[in-house]
């Protein structure tokens, strides 16, 4: 019975996660625990796909950076109806004028 075809390095890092293992970038070296989760032949998969999970990695960092910026912006309010949330400060305003906040 023969292995079945690798997938790609987005399907590894879906199972990765999908098992609780948690993979981070070192530079150019790939960081991963628990490291009893890693099976032969999950750490066989990553050193095929090293390069292109790096990469996911990084796009990952980005995304998470960029999250981060767009909440940190965010300002509190409270609604008429006393409800909280929050809101981009730009669109409070117009919000307000409409009857919304």
């Amino acid at each position: 019975m023969s292995a079945p075809a690798p997938g790609s390095a987005a399907d590894l890092l879906a199972e990765l996660d999908a098992l609780g293992i948690q993979l981070e970038a070192g530079g150019e070296r790939l960081r991963y625990r628990p490291r009893e989760k890693v099976t032969a032949d999950l750490a066989g998969r990553m050193k095929m796909h090293k390069a292109e999970l790096l990469a996911l990695l990084a796009k990952r960092a980005a995304l998470d950076r960029r999250i981060a910026e767009q909440l940190a912006q965010l300002v509190p309010y409270r609604t008429a109806d006393g409800r909280r949330g929050w809101v981009n400060p730009r669109y409070r305003d117009e919000l307000d004028r409409l009857g919304l906040l």
